[in-house]
Order: C-alpha cells, then structure tokens, then sequence
C-alpha cells in the first residue's frame, strides 16, 4: 500500500514536471527561436529538459527494479524516504536561460556554467556510457560561445566545472543524508556560479592593475558578505585541530582579514562606516525598514527562546510556520518599497545562518549548544543528517528570485515574479499546512498532504495576488488572470506531491513560470 501510494505521488510529480518542461519549450518557440542569438544555448536547455525528462519518468515505470539497483550499488548518502529528485538541477539553468532571451544583451557564460553543470549532475548520478556519450553532445552545443571567450574567461570557467564535480562526490560522504541529489545541485549552483563573474572581475583587475573596483553599494556589501562566508567554509575544510573553538575562530578570522583586504578594493577603506551608514540612512522610508526588521528578528528570537525547553519533536510544523509569517513581514515591504536594501540584507542574513549553522555543527563552546538545543525543537522531518538547512533553505527559497533578477540586471518593472518565493511557501505552502492539519480529512494518495491544504493554498495565493495592487502601484493581474492562476495551482500541485525540500524547489519552480508572463 505504502508503495502504491509513493508511486502515484511519484507520477503526479512527473506529470507536473514534464508538463512545465512542455510548456517551457512552447514559450521559448513562440517567443525566442525565429530572432535570438542564443539559438545554441535554447537548444542544449531544450535537449537538457529532454534528457531530464527521461531521467524522471523512466524510474517511476521501472521503480522497482530502480529501486533494488539504487540499494544494492550506492551507500545511503542521500536523503531516506526522498526520490532523487534530479529535476531540480534543472530550475536555475532555466531561469538564467529565458532571462537571457529577454535580456539578450546579459552575460551568457554564467548561463552556460549552469547548463554544463546539469551536464556533470547527469553523468555522476549515472555514469553509464550512454549518459556520458550524451551528456558529451549536449555540450556540444556549447562549443562556438565556449572558444569564443578570451583564455581568463575559459580557465575559470573549466575550474569552477572540475570543482562541482568534485564537490557533487564529496559532499554526501561528508554530510550524508542531508540531501537528495536535486537539492544539492541547486545549492551547488547557488553557490559556484556567482563565483564566475567575482573571479573573472578579480583577475582583470589584478591584470590591468586596477587600485579600486566600482560597484553599486548594495552589490559591494552582498560581495563582501559572500566572500566571507565562502572564505570561512574554506578555511573550516582545510585547518584541522581538535578544539572546534580554536578551529573556528581562526578560520572566520582569516576569512575577516581578507574581506578587509577586499573592502579597500572596493570602498578604499577596510572599514567604510560612512559609506554604510550613508546606504543604510539613504531615505526615510529604508530607516523604516531596518527598524521594522529589527522588531520581527527580536520577536523570532523570543519565540526560539521560548519554545527551546519543549520537547524536540519532528512534527511540530504549525510552530515552524511562524517564521514563515515572520519572514513574510520582512519581505512583502521589503519587495515593495526597497528591493535594493532587501537584496543587501539578504545576503548578510544568509551569511549570519550559515556561521551560526558552522557554530552548531562543531560545536563550539557555549553558542554551539545553545543553537543545538534552539534548533531541535524546530527540526523538519526532512533534517536527517548531520546539517540543519530547512532555515537555509527557507531564506535563499524567498531571495533566489531576487538574487537571479539582480544577477542578470533584469527590468525591476514587473515586480510579479520576485514574489515567487513569498507566494509558494510564504502563502501557499504555510496556508497548505495550517488548513491541512486542522481540518484536512482527505489525504493525497495516502500521504501527509491533503486536498484541503492544497486548495487552501491554491486560493490564499490568489488572494495574495489580489490584494496586493492596494499596496503597490504596479497592477499585475492585467490581462493575465488565467495564466496567474494555472501557474499558482501548478505550483501547489509540485508541493502536495514532491518529497523535494519546498522551501528549496517551490519557489524557483513558480519563478520559472511567472517570468514567462513578461513578453
């Protein structure tokens, strides 16, 4: 019964993901074949959906002998009770690639880091001589926007590709069960795949000799907040001692002395406190919002405080869902009157989880704990292994859409799709929840979910979207009534039958989908 149930979830997942790969090949067939210049890259996408397509649909007919093969061959490094879920890889690739067809004038080679890495994915999860033999073709469309790149360019692009794919090896030894195969694929994009633009900037700068790097404020600081987190995960991996205190403060201390280092590059300062207080005062309105802010990350810190002597329990989802809310309170005003300062916080905010995730992991004196015990009692059923990412995972969830628009410099004027993370799992997946476990009486093929939590959800985002002119000038209803609501409905279908983390997939799915409503 177990197994009936897991596999018609497993179908209804497909059904919706091939049909969103569908429905993508339409758009850009419609939109972009006849006049783009990126015809190579829209054809590798195309070609890449495919071989995806294949990938997921094919297990779920033959699940039994998949599954035998799975057990018998791999150690359980990944997820238990989770399909690989290798769609997911798929989610930012086809983000980047349909902006790049509305924005054609928008730096390709990122676009291609990410196809190439959907590429590396396929051929680790199955290295079999015909993934490989077409893995290699599909590359191959790649070949000419490859050679056409000056040699900087083209040696940081192959180093970033040989890291991945070292990374996809070790990662699940090291941390197994705290992931599937998709979500570390999207982790591995978010992470590598700014790193191209910050590396090639670098050498040319060092190459012409450049004293100082120009960027926008907002871009400095979210610079400086990624370069000490990478750098201190860096030097956590490489120093090795016994006391975790020792190994954690000199590891983020180096990390800070070289964000000081990069500090001067950008701002002529190791410690510009005029050119932050400058951004941070720059309009009444922003003042508002760090206030506003402030009060919400007090109140999450209270009810983390207050809530850490309950007992852990893994099913405590109705509590967990207050941060969901909380987040929303930081968000919703944040998209609609300072998307710039959101874009900054979101970063440093990000940073601060990520230390605060490395304090608990080793275990460092007094805070270690502390976060260990706040942190149990919140625990997701999908926190197997030894890493916490469901807080992760649910602020990058909200900040993805805005990072990839700042990312490829994409028109702020349709403010829609920004909202793909606050919709899915801010209105949509909380509402799912909280109808679900109170009055939800019909279950989705014997699983958790339920029809009422996924109606719920479907008509709270609609109401959402409805709402939201009153507080923002921009009307994004007009004329797109029907395709809004089949995309909110396709969403909440994808959450009430994916074993995927939704706080992870959710919203990239959606914002793939709301940013086809732009042409």
């Amino acid at each position: 019964m177990i197994f009936r149930s897991e596999m018609r979830l497993q179908l209804m997942e497909s059904a919706v993901i091939v049909g969103f790969y569908c429905y993508m090949c339409y758009f850009w067939n419609q939109n972009f074949v006849k006049d783009t210049k990126h015809f190579n890259i829209l054809g590798c996408s195309v070609c890449a959906m495919l071989l995806m397509s294949l990938h997921q649909v094919v297990p779920v007919i033959h699940r039994k002998a998949s599954k035998d093969q799975e057990t018998a061959d791999q150690p359980q490094v990944y997820r238990n009770k989770s399909d690989p879920g290798l769609w997911c890889s798929l989610l930012i690739p086809l983000a980047l690639t349909t902006n790049l067809c509305l924005y054609p004038e928008v730096d390709k080679m990122p676009v291609m880091l990410a196809l190439v890495f959907v590429a590396l994915h396929l051929v680790h999860f199955n290295p079999s001589t015909v993934t490989q033999l077409t893995c290699a073709g599909l590359l191959y469309w790649l070949r000419e926007d490859f050679l056409s790149k000056e040699r900087p360019e083209q040696a940081v692009f192959v180093g970033l590709c040989v890291l991945v794919y070292i990374l996809l090896g070790k990662i699940p030894g090291v941390f197994p069960q705290s992931f599937t195969d998709g979500e570390l694929a999207v982790c591995l994009q978010s992470v590598i795949i700014p790193l191209y633009p910050v590396l090639v900037i670098s050498y040319k700068a060092l190459q012409r000799g450049v004293t100082n790097i120009s960027l926008p404020t907002s871009i400095s600081i979210s610079l400086l907040a990624y370069a000490g987190v990478m750098m201190g995960s860096l030097f956590i991996c490489t120093i090795r001692t016994r006391n975790s205190a020792v190994r954690f403060l000199l590891s983020y201390g180096l990390a800070l002395v070289a964000v000081l280092f990069l500090s001067v590059k950008l701002f002529g300062s190791p410690l510009p406190y005029r050119v932050l207080l400058h951004f941070l005062m720059e309009s009444k309105v922003r003042v508002y919002l760090l206030v506003w802010w402030s009060v919400l990350v007090l109140i999450s810190l209270c009810v983390t405080m207050l809530n850490q002597n309950n007992k852990p329990s893994k099913g405590r989802t109705r509590v967990r869902k207050i941060f969901h809310i909380l987040i929303l309170g930081v968000y919703v005003p944040g998209l609609l009157y300072d998307a710039v300062l959101l874009f900054t916080a979101s970063w440093v905010a990000l940073g601060c989880l990520i230390i605060a995730e490395t304090v608990r992991l080793l275990q460092v004196p007094v805070f270690g704990p502390l976060l260990q015990k706040c942190y149990s009692v919140f625990l997701s059923a999908q926190d197997e292994g030894r890493l916490i990412l469901t807080p992760i995972y649910l602020l990058v969830g909200f900040s993805l859409p805005l990072w990839i628009h700042t990312f490829q410099w994409c028109d702020f004027s349709d403010v829609l799709p920004l909202f793909a993370g606050l919709l899915s799992v801010g209105v949509g997946d909380t509402m799912a929840s909280v109808v679900g476990s109170t009055i939800g009486k019909h279950k989705i093929f014997g699983s958790h979910k339920t029809v009422e939590g996924t109606v719920a959800s479907i008509i709270f985002q609609l109401i959402f979207i409805f709402i939201k002119p009153y507080f923002s000038p921009v009307d994004v209803l007009h004329n797109r009534l029907v395709p809004v609501t089949g995309i909110v409905a396709a969403t909440s279908l994808l959450e009430a039958s994916t074993s995927q983390i939704d706080n992870h997939v959710l919203p990239l799915f959606m914002y793939n989908l709301l940013i086809t409503l732009k042409s």
